[in-house]
């Protein structure tokens, strides 16, 4: 910096404090001198035209001057309003000098619009209201409110006085405004976008810091996942309604009741048959509906589970596509969620309610289906969802992929959300013998756990975590092992070493949360051992190619009968439930992996221990 441009630093300094002070000094005076008016001005009036004369003496406390600039201001300017003069000087030379404001700062252009309305508003409401106090109203209020009576007559005025101000208090205060909410003072703005300005630099500067602390901060994944516009689906109920009664009255079954519930994908017809009506009678007849009603398959519950009805299901002509963002924010979901550990939803149900189940419950879940119908798409909503529910603390995946393909969109997250061996190059498992290497020292792990649980005497998981967090000791994470295409595993590997594994770990590995998910396409006797279905009592089969298929896959048939893109049957507990699993695609995807590795980059990855040394 040269000295010329200290010297001009120096020299604004010095200018503005000059400014500054006398701006303070002339509002005082003022102020004083107006105050003063109120006590002396009628001997002061009389001695006004002789204040040059040395003899005669003012009695306003800032002497003859103080006399005559009261004077004009109020008595012959704007009445008991030009007190505002004083109080505008006084703020205005306190916010420069401790504040370094502008003077044409929109607050104080606002401030001055007000004064304006009120040293006219004031006078003249005062001479209208009070017409025999002349210190109050000044000459101009009396002159004004005189030209306003004979204009309008002193009724009108009245009106003009009365809506004038509430005009001024609609334009200037938000309690008035319908939407006060949202209103923002005009004059306000230029001070708004600072303070947003900082603001959002401090966010952008503590942002990484604020996630770590708080992962609850997941509300914006909303605003990245699409929802597109659904086509309203359009059924002609009534004239299926009349062929399903045709059909069935040909062969002497009478309805007396047929209700329809639609479904995103199919609709149900609840049909209430009379007494005596053999239900096998019914669901014999499923190609003749089928035929009558111009469709490829159709299904038959009978009766329909907690209902004294059959449910004939029929596949919508115009499907409505159940989007990941409509699970995500469906009603009552939340209250839902916090009640389990591990939520995962696998869709919407026939009766177009979102379903939510615990994978704690389960424990393990076995998918199945034919290629393009849904598995991997299943997998990924699976994922989704727990990234979405659950923190990098509470849950770990281990993926193993053989088609390499499916699951590496996830590798950007292996930091925060996987469990890995140490030392290994690629956190996503993609060859038969890396699986075989990690699924021995996850075996190793859940046997840590287990003598962990034994040390803290509790039963399971959920336990030990409710205990130390009290003691603030370690805590346990889940781990979620996901196997996207299991038959090729087995099929590679010449040893059953693989699934010796997965039957130890479905067998005891609940206990200490390790949970596991396998998907494949090929559910035959040879890949989905009766060892391995005995485990994992929750199935899920999207459309397979047979009867066979269905029944090796959920033990009963319906499966073949499903009509693709996501149509799923879910098998737990003796119980059926059809759904439909939402979409989320490849972009979407992206965008929520981007969000979480960019939150929860500075977690530390969860290592296993090492493991036992494997011969090939």
């Amino acid at each position: 910096m040269n000295i010329k441009h200290k010297n001009n630093i120096k020299n604004n300094s010095i200018m503005l404090s000059i400014f500054v002070f006398s701006l303070l000094g002339i509002s005082l005076f003022l102020f004083l001198s107006f105050f003063s008016f109120f006590f002396h001005w009628e001997n002061d009036q009389s001695k006004l035209y002789q204040l040059l004369n040395n003899e005669v003496i003012a009695e306003n406390l800032l002497g003859k001057i103080g006399a005559a600039v009261s004077h004009y201001f109020i008595y012959c300017g704007i009445g008991i309003s030009a007190f505002f003069l004083p109080v505008l000087l006084f703020i205005t030379g306190f916010k420069i000098f401790f504040f370094k404001k502008k003077f044409l700062n929109p607050v104080y252009i606002s401030v001055i619009y007000k004064f304006i309305f009120f040293s006219i508003w004031i006078p003249l409401s005062s001479y209208i209201f009070f017409p025999y106090k002349g210190l109050l109203s000044g000459i101009m209020g009396f002159e004004l409110g005189n030209l306003l009576i004979n204009l309008f007559g002193k009724i009108g005025v009245y009106i003009l006085i009365f809506i004038s101000f509430i005009f001024y208090l609609i334009v200037n205060y938000p309690l008035f405004h319908k939407d006060r909410k949202k209103k923002i003072l005009f004059y306000d703005k230029k001070k708004l976008c600072n303070t947003l300005s900082f603001s959002i630099n401090s966010i952008k500067k503590n942002y990484r810091t604020k996630n770590d602390n708080d992962s609850n901060n997941q509300k914006p994944l909303h605003t990245i996942l699409k929802k597109k516009t659904q086509i309203p689906v359009e059924i002609d109920f009534e004239s299926n309604k009349k062929k399903i009664i045709e059909v069935l009255g040909y062969y002497n079954i009478k309805i007396f009741q047929v209700k329809t519930i639609i479904g995103p994908t199919v609709t149900v017809y609840e049909i209430y048959p009379y007494m005596g009506i053999r239900i096998s009678k019914i669901k014999n007849l499923e190609n003749e509906i089928a035929l009558s009603l111009s469709v490829t398959s159709i299904r038959i519950i009978a009766p329909i589970p907690g209902k004294n009805s059959i449910g004939i299901e029929i596949p919508n002509s115009t499907r409505y596509i159940v989007y990941m963002k409509d699970i995500l924010l469906s009603e009552g979901i939340e209250k839902k969620c916090n009640k389990m550990d591990l939520p995962i939803s696998l869709g919407k149900t026939i009766f177009n309610e979102t379903f939510i189940i615990d994978l704690t419950e389960l424990p393990h879940l076995l998918i199945a289906g034919s290629t393009g119908q849904g598995k991997s798409v299943g997998l990924n909503v699976i994922i989704v969802f727990l990234l979405y529910k659950k923190k990098p603390e509470d849950i770990k995946f281990i993926l193993i992929d053989p088609k390499k393909v499916e699951l590496s969109i996830y590798k950007k997250i292996s930091k925060s959300y996987f469990a890995t061996i140490p030392n290994s190059i690629n956190p996503i498992i993609t060859n038969s013998n890396d699986t075989e290497i990690i699924l021995n020292s996850l075996c190793k792990e859940m046997d840590k756990r287990y003598s962990i649980l034994e040390k803290c005497k509790v039963r399971n998981i959920k336990e030990y975590n409710n205990v130390i967090n009290k003691k603030k000791k370690y805590h346990l994470p889940y781990i979620i092992i996901i196997i996207d295409e299991f038959a090729d595993l087995n099929i590679s590997l010449k040893t059953k070493k693989i699934e010796v594994y997965i039957t130890r770990l479905s067998q005891l590995a609940r206990a200490v949360g390790i949970h596991l998910v396998i998907a494949t396409q090929r559910p035959s006797v040879d890949v989905i051992t009766g060892l391995i279905k005995s485990n994992f009592t929750a199935r899920i089969a999207f459309k397979v190619s047979s009867k066979i298929d269905s029944r090796t896959i959920l033990d009963c048939s319906g499966a073949e009968q499903l009509i693709g893109k996501g149509d799923l049957l879910f098998y737990n507990k003796n119980e059926l439930i059809r759904l439909q699993c939402p979409f989320i695609d490849l972009t979407d995807i992206k965008k929520v992996i981007d969000y979480y590795s960019h939150n929860n980059h500075k977690k530390k990855e969860y290592l296993l221990p090492e493991p036992d040394v494997i011969k090939l």
